[in-house]
């Protein structure tokens, strides 16, 4: 019975919204009652936060249509009425949710947390960008607040899961792989003529040293390199092992063997290298006026390298080594991220018992680097090894604070950035 104020005041702002054609927050509104059969109490959190949206919007259509009115000379009081009373129920509505507590109550601050930092950060992509930044705008009339609202819940369901360390071993791999497909799929149908899907309807090659290279060779197009470095100072280096788009296929090669080996020790200085000849060939090739097409023919092959590499050495060695190798954003991103608090320690709890070095696949967590209880350079935040730590002495660390609700609040911030990238990453 408690749910009968929500159906009818999202009814409303259904019909509301049908008047208009605005066919995507239409959908919207007929799908937000569904996601209470998720049964966590942080959903009717966010049911509350879409509740009071809507009575904004009401609010906001009594506002235009007094105006209208005025203008016109015509009397506006009884419209204000009608529109002050819907906006009234639509917030009376939010009440009756979440009032009877259950008999195990389940935490709501990573939930809806994760919600709300999407919120934050696909509402100004959806109201700004031009064309639509959110893929789901380009096909139906404000469908771009539709596909919003779904990433914020679905945001929401993965931080609320990520809560656990041992599900973040389990969870990671899935979703990024789920994310790369997405963003590949995209790609390919992009190519096959749906240009809609992509960014801005021309084509890019999916080469992730491109993100650095391509403004150096072209002495422009800054997007992707901002993006990449606002991500970083966010989440440090965790881009390489939650937001790459190649970086879920090298995963899932290195997991081909269960334990993986100990890499080279000029594997580090191997990489730095490779930034080198990538960014100087990069820059030389664009003051010297190479032909795009030959420098695209170059990025192709340097990354149908690195995929050689995931295929023959990572799936032999069970470490990520086109991440911890071949790929000069790895660097970037590992060094770049220092500059965010955010670290992974090794708590005096430790009992050196070793279980965490197989987690890792980014050659990050010898038994040296156990013992000097701090993970090596190539340390990416992933949190595999927190799944397998007995002691729970692996502790994601951000200047001062508690160690359990500092693990919540990355957890947090990365899903809701994986569900933004999922709206909006495309080349």
């Amino acid at each position: 019975m408690r749910f009968i104020p929500l159906v009818i005041a999202c009814l409303a702002l259904a019909a509301h919204h049908m008047r208009a054609v605005e066919t995507g927050l239409m959908g919207m509104w007929l799908t937000l009652p569904f996601f209470l059969f998720l049964k966590r109490r942080w959903v009717e959190r966010a049911v509350q936060v879409m509740l009071v949206a809507g009575a904004f919007e009401w609010i906001l259509t009594l506002l235009t249509i007094t105006d209208v009115y005025r203008r016109y000379g015509m009397p506006a009081t009884r419209s204000m009425l009608i529109l002050g009373g819907v906006a009234l129920f639509t917030l009376l509505a939010a009440l009756p949710l979440g009032r009877w507590a259950r008999r195990d109550p389940d935490p709501v601050a990573s939930g809806l947390g994760a919600f709300l930092v999407v919120g934050v950060l696909l509402v100004p992509v959806q109201l700004y960008t031009d064309p639509a930044g959110i893929l789901l705008e380009r096909f139906l009339s404000a469908g771009g607040w539709w596909e919003a609202m779904v990433l914020a819940f679905y945001a929401g369901w993965l931080a609320d899961r990520l809560r656990e360390p041992r599900a973040i071993k389990q969870l990671r791999p899935r979703v990024w792989l789920i994310f790369s497909v997405v963003f590949f799929t995209q790609l390919l149908l992009g190519m096959a003529g749906f240009e809609k899907l992509l960014m801005t309807g021309k084509l890019h090659l999916p080469v992730p040293a491109l993100i650095a290279a391509g403004p150096l060779f072209r002495g422009g197009g800054l997007f992707m390199a901002i993006l990449f470095s606002s991500s970083v100072l966010v989440l440090g280096p965790a881009w390489c092992s939650w937001l790459c788009y190649i970086g879920a296929w090298d995963d899932r090669a290195a997991r081909a063997r269960k334990r993986p080996d100990r890499l080279p020790r000029w594997r580090g200085a191997a990489r730095l290298g490779v930034l080198v000849v990538v960014m100087t060939a990069a820059l030389v090739m664009g003051r010297l006026g190479v032909p795009t097409v030959v420098a695209g023919w170059l990025a192709a092959g340097f990354g149908l390298g690195g995929v050689g590499l995931m295929m023959l050495w990572s799936r032999r060695t069970g470490h990520m080594t086109h991440c911890t190798l071949w790929c000069p954003m790895g660097w970037l991103a590992t060094r770049l991220g220092k500059v965010s608090p955010w670290r992974l320690r090794i708590a005096d709890s430790c009992t050196d018992c070793g279980a965490c070095t197989p987690a890792c696949r980014f050659d990050a967590l010898y038994p040296e680097d156990v013992l000097q209880r701090e993970p090596a350079e190539a340390c990416t935040l992933c949190g595999d090894c927190l799944s397998n730590c007995p002691t729970s002495s692996i502790e994601y660390r951000y200047l001062k604070g508690d160690p359990q609700r500092l693990r919540m609040v990355f957890m947090v911030l990365v899903a809701a950035w994986h569900a933004a990238f999922l709206g909006v990453a495309r080349l």
